[in-house]
């Protein structure tokens, strides 16, 4: 039986390199076993693609709203679609301006030729465009403060590790090839796991210690662990006087973060604390595996600007890992358009809802994106949607939560139905991904479409219309493309390791960066304060059966749950399983409370984006404020819980 190779575009640590066999709904999909990430295994959402791509919910035909407000649509043309498309934007443009249009799009696919190439129409137009700040905007600035960008170690670097930190990193649910990895490494005796996090996870579960830091407390305890090294002289002397800058002050300003102080800001015992901090300093090499949900809080940046500082302490060239997209020889902003136009605005992710509701955009074009879902606030994005006034194209594989708020829905293949070429931010690998599925009905590939807008609007722009597989060419070079398509999957180069893109071309204790824009030059606590009516801090993660919304159709919905600790259970007189309001200044929702030492007193935890009892999303609850360095606050969403009679 002839096998192929696809890629999952998802946003997804893992990209990985899937073998497919048999064809139609016959097709069977299982993890590839040559490739030196994946190893065989897959997860199950991978496992319920072929499922999801025969959905009774998917996108099939062009439709137009009847009426918008009540969701209901009728069956439309390409061709009738499209013209009402760009004479939409034709008006817009003459009458409002480039500013009151809005690309809404994400990471739902993650392919060169879906994300990246289609972006092209929108830099050359100058729409307004949102900054991309949701996922890991404060923590990726907050290294990049002190490393000059943010990329780190290699997948291929746990081979030669001997201590792997995961910090606030639930690798077993999020990272499932790299835990696997891991796992095997320990079971060698070649690897020690340390979990530090506020939440008994998976990966603490199964970690040879875990540290239960208190929620937020987190810089702290690495300013602590700093202050431990140096005052122990446990640090690399020659290192950070050859590669660091600022370390002298940097010294000062964490001597007052001794043990006593650090264990009663973070619960831990000191001996806890003296028994990582030996620990880390004697292992090497490590990396800390920092995660995303880590810095999705106030203060979040400055948790993982001070994580970011350890391994130079201990002389490790970035020695950790958070995203390693900057870490690729490939360039973006060729692909993307960049250089074609400037935005018109550029407005806050987390806010989109606040300018949606106000009226600020008169069209609205969202593709590889959910946010009536998945946004923080989410009501108010479906309100701002919903408004006469505004013109909504969305260009779906599925029917979504946001696509019954368009004026046009677009029917768009699932990666499984069109080719691409797929990169990692875990590791440097990119693939071809073929298509193994014939469409369903009418849809056209993102690419498709937004040549067929610039058509319609006779832009003449010929980088709108470049051939992909050229623009792949001038993007890495002839030879890795030619690569690819002979093999299926190329290395891309990928950045020195002890490089650094800083003022000083060192790593900088003391942010010169940081004084340019009006930040602390060096890490520093910013305090979790609950108000008194909403003292419980909701945190949300994700649920290994979905990415965000998707698979939802094959799954059913995220579960309607919400994770309390037994302390506050019988606090509020609330029974395992019984039905609770979960309320704040924004909205109210409905849940089922269980009881569960996942989470400590005064955190409560949901899956990230779950449907409520109620028929609404966990994100009309959540914050959209933003942390100092541009970065959500989802994870300190403040809420008060009540028992329903």
């Amino acid at each position: 039986m002839e096998k192929r190779i696809v890629i999952c575009p998802r946003d997804c640590y893992d990209t990985c390199f899937l073998e497919v066999t048999g064809s139609g709904n016959k097709v069977r999909i299982r993890g590839f076993k040559e490739s030196p990430v994946t190893r065989g295994v897959t997860c199950p959402r991978a496992l319920a693609d072929v499922k999801r791509s025969f959905s009774g919910s998917r996108v099939l035909l062009p439709h137009r709203a009847l009426n918008k407000s009540e969701g209901t649509f009728a069956r439309t043309t390409w061709k009738q679609a499209i013209s009402m498309i760009a004479e939409k934007l034709k008006e817009i443009l003459a009458t409002h301006g480039p500013s009151s249009i809005l690309l809404l799009d994400y990471a739902g696919n993650r392919g060169v030729f879906t994300r990246l190439l289609p972006q092209r129409l929108w830099y050359f137009l100058r729409v307004a465009r949102i900054d991309y700040s949701i996922c890991d905007r404060s923590g990726s600035m907050g290294i990049t403060l002190h490393y000059g960008s943010d990329y780190g170690r290699l997948p291929e670097d746990l081979e030669k590790t001997r201590l792997l930190v995961y910090w606030g990193f639930n690798a077993a649910v999020t990272n499932l090839h790299g835990f696997a990895i891991a796992r095997d490494l320990q079971r060698k005796g070649l690897l020690r796991i340390v979990t530090i996090d506020a939440l008994k996870t998976e990966t603490a579960k199964a970690s040879d210690m875990w540290l239960r830091v208190k929620f937020g407390s987190d810089v702290y305890l690495a300013l602590g662990i700093a202050n431990y090294i140096i005052e122990n002289q446990l640090c690399d002397e020659r290192f950070l006087k050859e590669h660091t800058y600022g370390f002298e002050e940097f010294k000062e300003k964490v001597a007052k973060y001794n043990l006593k102080y650090v264990s009663e800001k973070t619960g831990l015992k000191e001996d806890e604390i003296v028994e990582f901090a030996e620990l880390y300093a004697r292992e090497k090499p490590s990396i800390i595996y920092i995660g995303y949900g880590l810095q999705r809080r106030i203060g979040g940046g400055e948790t993982v600007r001070a994580i970011s500082l350890l391994p130079a302490l201990i002389g490790l060239h970035r020695g950790f890992y958070y995203s390693n997209s900057s870490g690729l020889m490939v360039d973006f902003d060729y692909l993307s358009g960049r250089d074609l136009g400037e935005p018109s605005r550029i407005i806050p992710q987390s806010k989109v809802g606040e300018y949606l509701e106000k009226g600020e955009f008169k069209f609205v074009y969202i593709y590889l994106t959910n946010p009536v879902a998945t946004h923080p606030s989410s009501q108010k994005v479906k309100r701002g949607l919903l408004r006469d006034d505004v013109f909504v194209v969305v260009h779906e594989t599925h029917w979504t939560d946001t696509s019954l708020c368009a004026d046009i829905v677009l029917p768009a293949p699932t990666y499984l139905e069109k080719d691409d070429v797929v990169f990692s931010y875990w590791h440097n690998y990119m693939g071809y991904s073929k298509a193994v599925l014939k469409p369903r009905g009418e849809e056209k590939t993102e690419l498709e479409v937004v040549q067929l807008i610039a058509r319609r609007l006779e832009l003449k722009e010929p980088r709108i219309y470049e051939d992909p597989w050229k623009a792949l060419e001038k993007a890495v070079s002839p030879p890795i493309v030619r690569e690819l398509v002979n093999k299926g999957v190329v290395k891309l180069r990928y950045r020195r390791i002890d490089e650094y893109q800083t003022p000083t071309g060192k790593i900088e204790f003391v942010s010169r960066l940081a004084e340019k824009i009006g930040v602390s030059p060096l890490p520093r606590p910013i305090e979790i304060n609950p108000p008194r009516e909403y003292p419980f801090i909701l945190v949300s993660s994700a649920h290994i059966l979905y990415t965000h919304t998707q698979f939802e159709d094959v799954y059913g919905p995220v579960p309607p749950e919400i994770l309390v600790n037994g302390i506050d259970l019988d606090s509020l007189g609330v029974r395992d399983g019984e039905v609770v309001k979960v309320y704040n200044d924004k909205a109210s929702v409905k849940l089922v409370a269980r009881k569960s030492d996942k989470v400590p007193p005064g955190v409560v935890f949901t899956y990230r984006s779950c449907k409520t009892l109620d028929g609404k999303r966990i994100n009309v609850l959540t914050s959209d404020e933003i942390d100092e360095l541009g970065g959500s606050t989802l994870n300190t969403t403040f809420v008060n819980l009540r028992r329903l009679p």
